[in-house]
């Protein structure tokens, strides 16, 4: 049981959605009578908090799959409760409501830029700025098939949110403990991750495994010349310089 608590007090953190969640469950279990709603919002999330505490049933679960326990947690409807719990609360008692909703606000809200970790959004698809130039440089053409690029650490979870059509020989896999998800590290990683980064080893790796493309942070050193490794620089975006490597070709699509 003491590992249930700590998982849930670690879940928890110093926030008040889980506390602000329960009372919502309580408010709906009282005041709800649609019974589509009350199954879907209140009786299946009380199923989930009850099976959640129970030490039998996180024995299944370790069995099943075992280190991911917290995941439980997600199942909870937190936002769609609260909010729920929250308009309904308003609707029925209009000037209550809204003195409620505002304390719950300012006692248990945080700005959110104050975490280090959110940063206000440079475009509409809330990623950086130069992973959308960087991306846009590389991206095949209408007739061509997808390519293949090398990025650095810091650029690896981004690609894939802005499109598809630029694959990556491995992807966040790689940015976790190895033994986590048991992955082996990736060749061209293991080089990627060195300072500095030897060019000279790391070009036949991406030849060898069809990248066309290269990307690299000016602030990491390297070693070797690009140009000898058959890389050519094609854009300079922030601070990352793109290179083609050309001795892989892009392909045409077939009909």
């Amino acid at each position: 049981m003491s590992e249930i608590l700590r998982i849930f007090q670690e879940y928890c953190g110093s926030g008040w959605y889980p506390v602000l969640f329960l009372a919502a469950l309580l408010y709906l279990l009282v005041t709800e009578k649609n019974r589509t709603i009350r199954l879907v919002l209140v009786e299946s999330s009380l199923v989930l908090v009850a099976l959640f505490f129970l030490p039998p049933f996180k024995a299944l679960m370790d069995v099943l799959d075992e280190g991911t326990y917290y995941r439980v947690l997600w199942l909870w409807p937190m936002t769609v409760g609260i909010a729920y719990a929250g308009i309904k609360c308003f609707g029925r008692h209009p000037r209550t409501g809204f003195a409620i909703l505002a304390a719950a606000l300012i006692l248990t809200g945080r700005y959110t830029y104050k975490n280090v970790n959110i940063t206000r959004a440079q475009n509409r698809f809330h990623i950086p700025n130069a992973v959308v130039a960087i991306c846009n440089e590389m991206m095949p053409a209408e007739d061509e098939e997808r390519v293949w690029a090398v990025f650095p650490d810091e650029l690896i979870h981004y690609v894939r949110q802005y499109s598809s059509e630029i694959q990556m020989p491995y992807g966040r896999e790689m940015l976790v403990p190895e033994w986590t998800w048991n992955w082996d590290t990736h060749p061209i990683y293991r080089i990627m991750r060195v300072q500095p980064v030897d060019l000279d080893a790391l070009a036949p790796l991406l030849t060898e495994y069809n990248c066309h493309y290269l990307v690299l942070n000016r602030a990491v050193p390297t070693t070797g010349s690009p140009e000898e490794n058959g890389l050519v620089k094609i854009a300079g975006i922030e601070a990352y310089d793109v290179y083609r490597n050309e001795s892989v070709p892009i392909f045409k699509k077939q009909n």
